[in-house]
Protein backbone atom coordinates (compact mmCIF):
# COMPACT_ATOMS: atom_id res chain seq x y z
CA UNK A 1 0.00 0.00 0.00
CA UNK A 2 2.72 2.52 0.89
CA UNK A 3 4.51 2.13 -2.45
CA UNK A 4 1.24 2.62 -4.26
CA UNK A 5 0.35 5.60 -2.05
CA UNK A 6 3.69 7.29 -2.66
CA UNK A 7 3.01 7.25 -6.41
CA UNK A 8 -0.42 8.92 -6.23
CA UNK A 9 -0.53 12.26 -8.03
CA UNK A 10 -3.20 14.92 -8.24
CA UNK A 11 -5.75 13.99 -10.91
CA UNK A 12 -5.19 16.19 -13.98
CA UNK A 13 -7.01 19.51 -13.83
CA UNK A 14 -7.28 19.72 -10.04
CA UNK A 15 -5.25 21.14 -7.14
CA UNK A 16 -5.16 20.10 -3.48
CA UNK A 17 -5.06 22.57 -0.61
CA UNK A 18 -5.21 22.31 3.14
CA UNK A 19 -7.68 24.54 4.93
CA UNK A 20 -4.91 25.95 7.11
CA UNK A 21 -3.03 27.12 3.98
CA UNK A 22 -5.67 29.82 3.40
CA UNK A 23 -5.24 33.22 5.05
CA UNK A 24 -7.43 33.56 8.14
CA UNK A 25 -9.48 36.22 6.34
CA UNK A 26 -10.45 33.73 3.58
CA UNK A 27 -11.17 30.66 5.73
CA UNK A 28 -14.78 31.60 6.46
CA UNK A 29 -15.53 31.81 2.73
CA UNK A 30 -13.97 28.38 2.17
CA UNK A 31 -15.87 26.87 5.12
CA UNK A 32 -19.12 28.27 3.70
CA UNK A 33 -18.41 26.58 0.35
CA UNK A 34 -17.87 23.25 2.12
CA UNK A 35 -21.07 23.66 4.14
CA UNK A 36 -23.07 24.52 1.01
CA UNK A 37 -21.91 21.36 -0.77
CA UNK A 38 -22.54 19.29 2.33
CA UNK A 39 -26.14 20.48 2.63
CA UNK A 40 -26.77 19.23 -0.91
CA UNK A 41 -25.12 15.83 -0.45
CA UNK A 42 -25.67 14.62 3.12
CA UNK A 43 -28.84 14.33 5.23
CA UNK A 44 -29.26 17.38 7.49
CA UNK A 45 -28.70 15.20 10.57
CA UNK A 46 -25.14 14.52 9.34
CA UNK A 47 -24.12 18.10 8.54
CA UNK A 48 -21.24 19.64 10.50
CA UNK A 49 -21.19 23.10 11.99
CA UNK A 50 -17.96 24.22 10.35
CA UNK A 51 -17.83 27.47 12.32
CA UNK A 52 -17.25 25.30 15.40
CA UNK A 53 -15.52 22.21 13.99
CA UNK A 54 -12.75 23.98 12.07
CA UNK A 55 -11.68 25.93 15.14
CA UNK A 56 -10.67 22.71 16.90
CA UNK A 57 -6.94 22.09 16.77
CA UNK A 58 -7.25 18.40 15.87
CA UNK A 59 -9.69 18.84 12.96
CA UNK A 60 -8.27 18.99 9.45
CA UNK A 61 -9.76 19.70 6.06
CA UNK A 62 -8.28 18.74 2.69
CA UNK A 63 -9.82 20.47 -0.32
CA UNK A 64 -9.70 19.84 -4.07
CA UNK A 65 -10.33 22.69 -6.49
CA UNK A 66 -10.62 22.84 -10.25
CA UNK A 67 -7.22 23.99 -11.53
CA UNK A 68 -7.21 27.68 -12.44
CA UNK A 69 -10.56 28.18 -10.69
CA UNK A 70 -9.76 28.83 -7.01
CA UNK A 71 -13.44 29.33 -6.17
CA UNK A 72 -14.52 26.02 -7.74
CA UNK A 73 -14.43 23.54 -4.83
CA UNK A 74 -15.00 20.03 -6.19
CA UNK A 75 -14.18 17.73 -3.25
CA UNK A 76 -13.23 17.76 0.41
CA UNK A 77 -12.22 15.46 3.24
CA UNK A 78 -12.67 16.23 6.96
CA UNK A 79 -10.61 14.34 9.51
CA UNK A 80 -9.85 14.37 13.21
CA UNK A 81 -6.52 13.31 14.64
CA UNK A 82 -6.46 11.64 18.05
CA UNK A 83 -2.83 10.86 18.89
CA UNK A 84 -1.89 7.92 16.62
CA UNK A 85 -5.38 7.41 15.24
CA UNK A 86 -7.26 9.43 12.64
CA UNK A 87 -11.01 9.52 12.13
CA UNK A 88 -12.13 10.30 8.59
CA UNK A 89 -15.40 12.13 9.25
CA UNK A 90 -16.45 13.30 5.79
CA UNK A 91 -15.48 12.67 2.22
CA UNK A 92 -17.45 14.38 -0.50
CA UNK A 93 -16.98 14.77 -4.25
CA UNK A 94 -19.48 16.93 -6.12
CA UNK A 95 -21.65 14.87 -8.45
CA UNK A 96 -20.26 16.22 -11.74
CA UNK A 97 -16.69 15.38 -10.67
CA UNK A 98 -17.27 11.81 -9.49
CA UNK A 99 -15.23 9.16 -11.27
CA UNK A 100 -12.19 11.40 -11.74
CA UNK A 101 -10.18 9.84 -8.88
CA UNK A 102 -10.64 12.73 -6.46
CA UNK A 103 -11.98 10.63 -3.57
CA UNK A 104 -9.12 8.16 -3.84
CA UNK A 105 -6.65 11.01 -4.15
CA UNK A 106 -7.94 12.69 -0.98
CA UNK A 107 -7.76 9.41 0.96
CA UNK A 108 -4.21 8.71 -0.22
CA UNK A 109 -3.20 12.30 0.59
CA UNK A 110 -4.56 11.89 4.12
CA UNK A 111 -2.78 8.55 4.40
CA UNK A 112 0.60 10.08 3.45
CA UNK A 113 0.12 13.09 5.72
CA UNK A 114 -0.79 10.95 8.72
CA UNK A 115 1.95 8.40 8.06
CA UNK A 116 4.51 11.23 8.10
CA UNK A 117 2.93 12.42 11.35
CA UNK A 118 3.35 9.04 13.06
CA UNK A 119 -0.26 7.88 12.94
CA UNK A 120 -1.00 4.18 12.87
CA UNK A 121 -4.49 3.94 11.41
CA UNK A 122 -7.40 5.74 9.81
CA UNK A 123 -10.93 4.78 10.82
CA UNK A 124 -14.37 5.84 9.70
CA UNK A 125 -18.05 5.02 10.06
CA UNK A 126 -20.00 4.45 6.89
CA UNK A 127 -23.66 3.87 6.10
CA UNK A 128 -23.79 0.26 4.87
CA UNK A 129 -26.15 1.31 2.07
CA UNK A 130 -23.67 3.72 0.47
CA UNK A 131 -22.26 1.18 -1.95
CA UNK A 132 -20.06 3.53 -4.05
CA UNK A 133 -18.42 4.82 -0.86
CA UNK A 134 -17.88 1.28 0.40
CA UNK A 135 -16.24 0.34 -2.91
CA UNK A 136 -13.99 3.42 -2.76
CA UNK A 137 -12.80 2.68 0.78
CA UNK A 138 -12.24 -0.99 -0.02
CA UNK A 139 -10.18 -0.01 -3.09
CA UNK A 140 -8.00 2.11 -0.79
CA UNK A 141 -7.36 -0.83 1.54
CA UNK A 142 -9.93 -0.22 4.28
CA UNK A 143 -11.26 -3.31 6.05
CA UNK A 144 -14.56 -3.70 7.88
CA UNK A 145 -13.94 -3.77 11.65
CA UNK A 146 -17.44 -3.56 13.10
CA UNK A 147 -21.13 -3.66 12.16
CA UNK A 148 -23.86 -1.81 14.09
CA UNK A 149 -27.53 -2.10 13.13
CA UNK A 150 -29.43 1.20 13.22
CA UNK A 151 -26.20 3.17 13.74
CA UNK A 152 -27.38 6.16 11.69
CA UNK A 153 -31.11 5.69 12.20
CA UNK A 154 -33.59 2.80 12.18
CA UNK A 155 -32.80 0.69 9.12
CA UNK A 156 -29.48 2.45 8.44
CA UNK A 157 -26.69 0.21 9.73
CA UNK A 158 -23.17 1.51 10.13
CA UNK A 159 -19.87 -0.10 9.30
CA UNK A 160 -16.68 0.89 11.09
CA UNK A 161 -13.81 0.54 8.66
CA UNK A 162 -10.11 0.89 9.24
CA UNK A 163 -6.86 1.25 7.36
CA UNK A 164 -3.51 0.44 8.98
CA UNK A 165 -0.92 3.04 7.95
CA UNK A 166 1.84 2.70 10.52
Amino acid sequence: MSTQTALIVVPPGFVLKEFTSFPSSHRLVVAEKVAKIERKVFPSSENFDYDIELKKKNIGLLLAFKEGEPDNLVAYLVYQRLKRQVWLHKLCVVEVRKGKGLGKFLIHSLNLKMKKGGCQNIQLWLDENRKPARALYASCGFQQLEYRPDYYSPGRPGLRMGLFIG
